[in-house]
């Protein structure tokens, strides 16, 4: 890993407050499509992190599940609601500039340092994901609640 991808992913760590076994499952997840990296150690990366994203979302997704299920606040049932209300690209857009996570994406160099609400949402999809990846279901759910992706 270079200077660059070392200090994003060490940033990018720290905000997540997990440790990384393997960080090129951090460094893979921080990639938006159309940045120059294309191979990490374990896969080529053509598509940025979306491989990672789509995990994630699905992941998200059944921790939303999950958790809807064993509530006691009367509207377990509303899971689509949920998972809508936690996981709109929109929402996950704005917590990945509140916690700072935006600066850390390996973006597109013609974007000219932008990143759209997507790419943003694709991001912490494709983190919690690359913690799944280096840890299992326990740990990505830690993290789920480290960066207040559901709010009880």
């Amino acid at each position: 890993m270079n200077h660059n991808a070392a200090t994003k992913t060490a940033d990018a760590s720290a905000i997540i407050g997990y440790q990384f076994t393997n960080p090129a499952w951090l460094w893979e997840a921080l990639q938006a499509a159309g940045s120059p990296v294309l191979a990490v150690p374990q896969s080529r990366i053509r598509e940025g992190n979306n491989r990672l994203a789509g995990l994630g979302d699905r992941i998200l997704s059944m921790i939303i599940v999950k958790r809807a299920l064993v509530s006691t606040d009367g509207i377990s049932g509303d899971t689509n609601g949920r998972i809508q209300a936690y996981a709109s690209n929109e929402r996950l857009a704005r917590l990945c500039d509140s916690l700072g996570l935006t600066v850390c994406i390996n973006g597109n160099p013609s974007q000219q340092g932008m990143r759209s609400a997507r790419v943003k949402a694709a991001t912490i999809e494709a983190v919690i994901a690359a913690v799944f990846q280096d840890a299992g279901l326990e740990a990505a759910e830690e993290v789920i609640d480290n960066i207040d992706v559901i709010i009880v």
